[in-house]
C-alpha cells in the first residue's frame, strides 16, 4: 500500500457519510452496504492506483530526496527502475480492473455510475496535479524559490482530492441535487481544508532540506529534486527554534502569518464548515446562514491568531457555537457543530506535528495502543529477533 502515512485521509468519506446520517438523513441497510463497498474501492483500489502513478512519475526526484528511505515511496535503486516501475504500473492497472469488476459483480448496489464518477474524478484531479507539478518544479534549487503561478496553482489543486473523498460520502447519503447550497458549501469546506492540510504538511516536509548551523537553518536543494512546491512555503515559517533539530521542530505550533496558504485556507474552511453544519441540519434562512458563516470565520481566525492558547480558544469557540445554535433553535446542535469542530480537531493535530512525527499518533497513545500486543509479538517472532527489531528501530533493548 503506498502512502501509509496518509491513511488518515481514508476517514474523510465515511465521516461525511456518518455526518449526514447524524444530521437526520435516513439510511437503509442497502445504503450503508453500498457506502462501505464504495469506501473500500476508493481507499484500497482507486486512490492507491493514483498514488502509484504519482510515485512512478516522481521516481527520479524521489531517489534524490534526502529522506528517500523514510518516505514510503516507490523504492529504488535507480538500477532497478525498469523492474520497479513496471511492477508498480501493473499493480495499479490491476487495481483499476478490480474496481471495474467489483462494479459489475454487484449489480444490486448500482455501483457502476458512482465508481466510474469517482475514478474519473480522482484521475482527473491527478492529471491536472501532475501537469502543474511538471510545469512548476525542477527549475531551481534557490530557497525559497519564487512562488510561480504553476506552484500557486498546485497549492490550490491539491485540495480537490479532499472534495472527491468528502463529497462521495455525502452524496451517498444525501440527494445533493435537491440541496445545491449544501453541496457548494461542503465542497468549499473540503477543498479549503485540503489546501490547509497539504500546504502545512509540505511546509514540514521542506525541513528535510534543512540543517541546523549555529542556531540557524541552512537550506540545500537542487533543481533535480523538484521540490519547489514545498520549498516555496518556507517563506512563511516562523523563526527557527535552535533547541530542536529541524526534523523535530514543530514550527506550526507558533504563530505564522495569516496570509500563509494554510492559514488563509483554514479561515475559508472554517467559514464554510460552520455554514455546512447549519445547512445539513435545517433549511437555514439567508440570515441564519450568514450568522453561521460569520461565527465560523471569527472563531477560526481566533484559533490561528492565538497559538499559545489554541485548545482553550477551540473550547471557547465550541461554547459560542453551541450558544448560537441553541438561540437559533437549531434542532440538531451536535451534528450542526461537528463540521467546524472536526476541522479544529484536525488543525490542532496537524499544527502540532514535526517532520519526524507526520502521520504518527502521539507517542503516549502509540505506547498505550502497542502495550497489549508486545507480549504476543515477542512470542511470535522470538526474543532474539525482537531484540534486533527494537535495536534497528533505535529503541532501548
Amino acid at each position: 500500500m503506498p502512502r501509509p502515512k496518509d491513511a488518515v485521509k481514508g476517514l474523510i468519506m465515511p465521516f461525511t457519510f456518518v455526518l449526514a446520517i447524524a444530521a437526520g438523513t435516513e439510511a437503509s441497510g442497502h445504503t450503508v452496504v453500498r457506502a462501505l463497498v464504495v469506501w473500500a474501492a476508493l481507499e484500497l483500489l482507486i486512490y492507491p492506483a493514483r498514488y502509484q502513478w504519482n510515485d512512478v512519475r516522481g521516481f527520479v526526484a524521489d531517489q534524490n530526496h534526502p529522506s528517500e528511505r523514510d518516505r514510503g515511496r516507490l523504492p529504488g535503486p535507480m538500477e532497478r527502475v525498469r523492474a520497479h516501475v513496471t511492477a508498480s504500473c501493473a499493480v495499479a492497472v490491476t487495481r483499476l480492473a478490480v474496481t471495474a469488476a467489483l462494479a459489475l459483480a454487484l449489480p444490486g448496489l448500482h455501483l457502476v455510475g458512482v465508481l466510474t464518477t469517482v475514478t474519473v474524478a480522482v484521475f482527473g484531479v491527478a492529471t491536472l496535479y501532475e501537469a502543474l507539478r511538471a510545469r512548476g518544479t525542477g527549475r531551481t534549487g534557490t530557497i525559497p524559490p519564487p512562488a510561480r503561478p504553476a506552484v500557486v496553482a498546485l497549492w490550490i489543486v491539491v485540495g480537490a482530492g479532499y472534495v472527491v473523498r468528502g463529497m462521495t460520502g455525502l452524496a451517498l447519503a444525501v440527494d445533493l441535487g435537491r440541496h445545491p447550497a449544501l453541496a457548494v458549501s461542503a465542497a468549499v469546506a473540503l477543498w479549503a481544508f485540503g489546501i490547509a492540510f497539504v500546504t502545512s504538511r509540505w511546509a514540514l516536509e521542506s525541513l528535510a532540506f534543512a540543517t541546523s548551523d549555529h542556531g540557524r537553518l541552512t537550506w540545500t536543494a537542487r533543481a533535480d529534486q523538484a521540490r519547489e512546491h514545498l520549498l516555496a512555503l518556507v517563506r512563511w515559517l516562523p523563526a527557527y527554534t535552535p533547541e530542536a533539530a529541524p526534523a523535530d521542530w514543530a514550527p506550526l505550533r507558533r504563530r505564522t502569518s495569516p496570509t500563509a496558504p494554510w492559514n488563509a485556507a483554514l479561515i475559508v474552511a472554517g467559514t464554510a464548515a460552520a455554514l455546512t453544519g447549519a445547512l445539513l441540519t435545517m433549511e437555514a434562512s439567508p440570515g441564519l446562514g450568514l450568522v453561521a458563516a460569520a461565527l465560523g470565520a471569527v472563531t477560526t481566525t481566533a484559533v490561528i491568531l492565538l497559538p499559545a492558547r489554541r485548545p482553550a480558544v477551540v473550547l471557547a469557540g465550541t461554547g459560542l457555537h453551541v450558544v448560537v445554535l441553541l438561540l437559533t433553535a437549531q434542532p440538531r446542535a451536535l451534528p450542526a457543530l461537528l463540521p467546524w469542530l472536526s476541522l479544529m480537531a484536525a488543525y490542532l493535530t496537524f499544527s502540532s506535528r514535526s517532520l519526524s512525527t507526520i502521520g504518527l499518533l502521539p507517542k503516549r497513545l502509540r505506547s498505550l495502543a502497542a502495550a497489549p500486543l508486545i507480549p504476543l509479538a515477542r512470542a511470535v517472532v522470538g526474543q532474539a529477533t525482537w531484540d534486533a527489531m527494537r535495536k534497528d528501530a533505535g529503541e532501548p533493548r
